[in-house]
């Protein structure tokens, strides 16, 4: 028998890919077009197993733009080669490809009743993370594990994810979960997510509903028994550039000041001046967990303002929480929650605008 040799994909490759999901997944299946796109453009790993010319099992590992993280997407060993330790070293060597794109951890759903599978990951060192109840189009649930390709030693609760449920919503949708983080028994629902956004919003953006400035966050959190330190770069109007029209910008301002009157009968502290990484590593290492403006052009290419909840650091990476979720049909609530992003590209995301504000909410339980 001659010796397996692993290779990448290419696109005549597809016949077989698609034979072998056939044979391997009766539900669940990838489909010719998404190995295509895979294969073509696809930002990702999709490394086959080859006897005699034979395809005997393949790999797929997709990795997230702007982050340090890698996700186990399938893998499939055919009927007729099982037994020999192929996915074994299938998975030793996608774990070795995403840890050459600086990939920190390694992600993974399996089928709660696969047990053959679960082991073999438990063995390579994943450990698990949660449950997805009804994950698979059979209604069977997932379980979710997890492995640190590196050196990293991010120490983490899960976070519960709150997905915003409207465009406009990002900051109320990052301030319920780090309420959340901070007091298990904070409730989060759309309800509050609504009301937040309607005691934080600035009224207007370049288009449509405004979204929450810093301040109108700092406000709602301290009303909410929170103690909150407010990191912004500028004392001018948040976001007033992004809209044209004189009576907007007008709004924009008095809604604005009334925030600043209003903060002045708190213990809100604000800080005019950029969140440092030394000082997030001081403020986490005490408890607390932050929200952090984000331009999201390093991930989707996007020239929005977006809210994230960041939640743990270590000396590599920032542990990062989107209530938003990209279209692309192979993402799952798993590619968002306590993403691991480099100091250096937390750092460069959390500019927005040609006038480069950062505004970060520092959020502590009194006491």
């Amino acid at each position: 028998m001659s010796s397996l040799h692993l290779r990448s994909a290419t696109v005549t490759d597809i016949p077989a890919l698609v034979a072998l999901e056939k044979q391997s997944f009766s539900t669940d299946k990838i489909s010719r077009r998404s190995f295509s796109y895979f294969i073509r453009k696809g930002h990702c790993s999709l490394i086959l197993a080859m006897q005699d010319n034979e395809l005997a099992g393949y790999a797929l590992v997709l990795y997230r733009k702007g982050t340090q993280l890698a996700r186990l997407y399938s893998i499939a060993v055919s009927d007729g080669f099982r037994g020999q330790g192929i996915a074994n070293t299938l998975l030793r060597e996608v774990q070795q490809r995403a840890a050459e794109q600086l990939c920190l951890f390694m992600r993974l759903e399996v089928r709660t009743d696969n047990d053959a599978a679960i082991g073999l990951y438990r063995k390579l060192g994943y450990h698990r993370i949660g449950v997805v109840k009804e994950y698979y189009e059979d209604g069977s649930d997932a379980l979710q594990m997890e492995k640190s390709l590196g050196t990293a030693s991010l120490n983490l609760h899960p976070t519960e994810r709150y997905q915003q449920t409207l465009d406009f919503t990002c900051g109320p949708a990052s301030l319920m979960m780090a309420m959340h983080k901070l007091d298990p028994g904070y409730s989060m629902s759309m309800q509050e997510e609504i009301q937040i956004w309607r005691e934080a919003t600035t009224i207007y953006m370049t288009s449509g509903h405004g979204g929450c400035s810093g301040l109108g966050l700092a406000l709602s959190a301290w009303r909410r028994g929170y103690k909150v330190d407010l990191f912004v770069s500028q004392t001018s109007v948040p976001f007033l550039n992004s809209v044209r029209d004189p009576q907007k910008k007008e709004v924009m301002h008095r809604v604005h000041q009334h925030f600043l009157s209003e903060a002045s009968g708190t213990d809100i502290t604000q800080h005019y001046a950029p969140l440092s990484l030394q000082q997030l590593d001081h403020y986490l290492a005490q408890g607390a967990v932050l929200v952090s403006l984000i331009s999201v052009w390093r991930l989707t290419r996007n020239k929005a303002p977006h809210w994230v909840l960041v939640s743990a650091a270590d000396r590599h990476c920032v542990s990062v929480t989107d209530p938003e979720m990209d279209h692309e049909p192979w993402q799952t609530p798993l590619d968002f929650i306590d993403v691991p992003v480099s100091r250096e590209e937390f750092i460069k995301m959390a500019l927005f605008g040609r006038e480069r504000l950062t505004s970060t909410l520092v959020i502590q339980k009194r006491g």
